[in-house]
């Protein structure tokens, strides 16, 4: 990146730009808390966008006409989508409510039932805590578990639908299910010149550097997302499907907490087994070691078939320094930090080691370091 001596005008332009910018900045975190649908909407931007692209590309062979090609593929993609949250409001989420009702009136009995059919080992351990712990202190902590949760269970029935309901008939709520849709449309219908006048306001010798550190965040950023949302889906549905053909009792909810841990690698699969775990205790624990046998084998499928197909070379961490990345995510913003601390943590690599081989002694051009970038993940 080499220093360019820029006139009185650039110079002027940069600081307008600038100022414009820093004011963005600071408007968008002041009215951070309504931003979260189209925070929303901005990852499933990611997600259309390259099917989006590929019916843009193969309708302008039929019109020839650019911004109508674009706004077809775009009305299609809004078609499907449609189509498939009509198809989970019709036939997925009707049954899962009701599993969830049914889950949270039965949870206490089958929290005790599992105890009951543990193993040995855990047994034993309770049998321990029995001796070592005088029984007026083990009424009063077993009083203050059960309190614990009951509140819980009230809470899952009451508390959270009712949340839910407010949230659906806020104005805010309202305004962003009109809003963010239209929105998402002039997104992706205009992404392209959007993304011309944006390099425009950026000056000439910088444009590269910028197209290219763009491209890096797109690559790891917009593959992580589609990959995770294939991935999930992939794993709750192998998931439920396998838990059907055990006949597991909750094999629907069960499949579908699987899929939705999912999205926290290394630690998501262990997490999302563990209900499955405990309902498998409760209820039929001489298929516990088949079900055990389920998740084990969805993970390797998972792990040698999809993820090499579907998200290969997006983020490229090791469990270790992914370990460490959740526990500083989650200290800075709780659980969003957790589910965003992966993606970025690939991003801040890729870009600094970007910038290292483009301000080195012997700086590479854009084009060579984007490569070598993108050659080493």
């Amino acid at each position: 990146m080499s220093m360019v001596n820029w006139s009185e005008k650039q110079r002027a332009r940069a600081l307008i730009t600038l100022t414009l910018l820093l004011l963005t900045a600071t408007l968008l975190y002041v009215a951070r808390a309504a931003l979260l649908p189209f925070i929303l909407g901005t990852l499933f931007v990611y997600i259309m966008l390259p099917v989006i692209n590929w019916l843009d590309s193969h309708i302008q062979s039929i019109f020839h006409r650019q911004r109508l090609a674009r706004t077809l593929a775009v009305l299609i993609a809004y078609v499907l989508s449609l189509a498939l949250f009509v198809g989970a409001l019709a036939f997925v989420i009707p049954p899962i409510a009701t599993q969830v009702s049914r889950l949270g009136r039965g949870l206490p009995e089958l929290v005790n039932r599992a105890y009951s059919a543990a193993p040995e080992v855990v047994q034993t351990w309770l049998d321990r805590y029995n001796e070592a712990v005088p029984e007026d202190i083990r009424a009063a902590l077993e009083s203050s578990i059960q309190n614990r949760l009951q509140a819980l269970i009230e809470a899952l029935q009451t508390g959270l639908f009712k949340t839910v309901g407010v949230l659906f008939s806020t104005v805010s709520f309202v305004l962003g299910l009109v809003i963010v849709p239209l929105w998402m449309f002039y997104v992706l219908r205009d992404q392209p010149e959007m993304e011309a006048s944006l390099y425009r306001l950026i000056p000439a010798p910088y444009r590269e550097d910028v197209r290219s550190i763009r491209t890096l965040i797109d690559a790891v950023l917009g593959a992580y997302l589609r990959g995770q949302v294939i991935l999930s889906f992939s794993v709750a549905l192998m998931s439920t499907v396998g838990l059907e053909i055990l006949g597991i009792d909750f094999a629907l909810l069960l499949g579908t907490i699987v899929g939705a841990f999912e999205i926290v690698p290394v630690l998501g699969p262990i997490l999302g087994a563990i209900p499955a775990i405990v309902v498998t205790l409760a209820t039929s624990p001489s298929k516990l070691l088949l079900v055990i046998l389920l998740a084990f084998a969805v993970q390797q499928i998972e792990n040698n078939l999809l993820v090499p197909q579907v998200a290969s070379g997006t983020v490229r961490l090791h469990p270790a320094i992914v370990m460490v990345v959740f526990v500083v995510g989650g200290a800075i913003a709780g659980v969003i930090g957790i589910l965003v601390s992966v993606p970025l943590t690939a991003i801040i690599r890729d870009v600094a080691h970007y910038l290292y081989l483009r301000v080195s002694e012997e700086p590479l051009s854009p084009q060579e370091a984007l490569a070598r970038v993108r050659g080493s993940t």
